[in-house]
C-alpha cells in the first residue's frame, strides 16, 4: 500500500513566525499533535507538543510531564505553581524558536512500510508527503499507518 493511498490530505500549517500560543490553539482545536511549518510554501520545520513541553520541563523540571500539552499545562497549574509569567513569556515565542528544523519526509509513491520504518528509525510520530516538485500534498501518520495495516 502507497502513501498517497492513506495520508491526510487536509495538512494543518503553520508559519514559522506564528508565535508558540498559535500553535498551541491550532494543535488542540484540530485535536493532533504537530503541525508543519510552512514559509514561502516550502517545508521548514515540524514543531510538535513535544517540542513544546520541552521549555516547561527545562523551566520547571521538578515535575513530571504528560505528553499531553492539555494535561500537563492542566496538571501544572492544579499544583499551585506559579508559572501565569512563565506561560506567557513561552507563550510569545515565535514558532521557528521550538520547531525541530530537520525534516524527514515521504513521497505519495512510497511504500507505508517505507513511510513506518522512517518513522521509528527517526523517533518521529508524523511525516510530511512532498511531491517531486517539492510541495507538501499531504501528511502521514503512525495512526495512520496502523489503520491501513488493520484494513488490509
Amino acid at each position: 500500500m502507497l502513501v498517497k493511498d492513506v495520508m491526510s490530505k487536509n495538512v494543518i500549517t503553520i508559519s514559522p513566525e506564528e508565535s508558540i500560543s498559535n500553535a498551541i490553539d491550532k494543535m488542540a482545536k484540530n485535536n493532533i499533535s504537530g503541525l508543519i511549518v510552512v514559509e514561502d510554501e516550502k517545508v521548514v520545520g515540524v514543531i510538535s507538543e513535544s517540542d513544546v513541553l520541552k521549555i516547561f520541563k527545562s523551566e520547571f523540571p521538578e515535575l513530571k510531564l504528560s505528553s499531553n500539552i492539555s494535561l500537563s499545562i492542566f496538571s501544572l497549574i492544579k499544583s499551585g505553581i506559579k508559572i501565569i509569567r512563565e506561560i506567557k513569556k513561552i507563550g510569545k515565542l515565535k514558532v521557528k524558536d521550538l520547531m525541530s528544523k530537520k525534516v524527514f519526509f515521504v513521497k505519495p509513491e512510497d511504500t507505508i512500510l517505507e513511510a513506518a520504518r522512517i518513522m521509528s528509525k527517526k523517533d518521529v510520530r508524523r511525516l510530511p508527503v512532498i511531491d517531486e516538485s517539492g510541495k507538501l500534498v499531504g501528511i502521514i501518520s503512525r495512526t495512520d499507518i496502523l489503520r491501513a495495516l488493520i484494513k488490509e
